[in-house]
């Protein structure tokens, strides 16, 4: 169990949130790693479907596609989107606002 989040889950090189949040975590990384391409300033974040440690690698591709599949965007991720997108960033995660993409990407 992780301290603060007693749902959360870890171990030596893995972490799983709670059931109610897979998805929007899945969409995070999955915007991250199309996000950070390098080069900018940032590292090149990518998901696959190994166990990483400490590569910048994100996650099993696999797994965030379960977990995208199995808790669709919801009505409070899709307005966080919409002020992240209005008020700090001004951009948004595309995998929130058409989640038939992910599978497209990643697939």
């Amino acid at each position: 169990a992780v301290s603060n989040c007693s749902s959360c889950l870890t171990d030596g090189d893995s972490f799983e949130p709670p059931n109610a949040v897979k998805g929007d975590v899945a969409r995070m990384v999955m915007y991250m790693a199309v996000r950070y391409e390098g080069g900018d300033g940032f590292a090149d974040l990518e998901a696959n479907n190994q166990v990483n440690g400490s590569t910048p690698y994100l996650g099993k591709i696999s797994v965030l596609l379960q977990w995208h599949a199995q808790d669709p965007p919801s009505s409070a991720e899709q307005r966080r989107n919409d002020i992240i997108d209005s008020q700090y960033q001004g951009n948004r995660n595309p995998f929130i606002d058409h989640p038939e993409w992910a599978q497209s990407v990643f697939g």
